[in-house]
């Protein structure tokens, strides 16, 4: 029970609520709402972060209830959006993107704690790619640039490419992008 109630955990938890509108909404065809809730749950798990870093809150309970969080706001609500929205017009065809995004979604959140690196991320985070995918929906696509923008992100989220965080981004102008990877010039 230690740290369910740090206010790092508590914003997690308003992200997490966030997340759960947004599959009310997207079950309701609220396409539009559900992905500005994807948001601002994108907007709680940066500040639950940085509130943990900065509290020395940072505690093993608060980093799994955030994977757990993540996988919900950014998983499963843009997944089942995309499906709703566009993919299901592809009959059981559909849902194999769908599925995929949250399968790698889970397996970024994984590997996560594994591979720590202050510089970059290793794949891309689901955050963004949640977020990516939620704003997709919003504006309707065909179902094949649909399935196949929920294909890209569900391999970059699994790839071993370089994606910069904040104190990346500082270095990035200075030292290069082969130096943000880990790799000499």
């Amino acid at each position: 029970m230690n740290g369910m109630l740090r206010l790092p955990s508590l914003v997690t938890c308003a992200g997490l609520v966030c997340g759960f509108a947004a599959l009310v909404f997207a079950a309701r065809y609220e396409f539009g709402r559900a992905a500005l809730l994807v948001g601002i749950a994108a907007l709680l798990d940066a500040l639950d972060g940085t509130l943990a870093r900065r509290g020395g809150g940072d505690c093993d309970f608060g980093t799994n209830l955030d994977s757990l969080a993540d996988l919900v706001s950014f998983g499963v609500v843009p997944a089942l959006a995309l499906y709703l929205q566009t993919l299901h017009q592809l009959g059981g065809l559909g849902v194999a993107p769908c599925a995929a995004f949250v399968v790698c979604g889970a397996l970024r959140l994984a590997r996560f704690p594994l591979v720590k690196n202050d510089r970059c991320f290793v794949g891309l985070p689901i955050p963004p790619a949640g977020v990516i995918l939620a704003a997709l929906c919003a504006t309707g696509p065909p179902p094949l640039p649909a399935a196949l923008a929920a294909a890209g992100l569900s391999a970059l989220m699994v790839s071993r490419l370089p994606f910069p965080t904040l104190a990346g981004l500082a270095a990035l102008g200075r030292e290069g992008v082969s130096r943000l990877a880990g790799r000499p010039d």
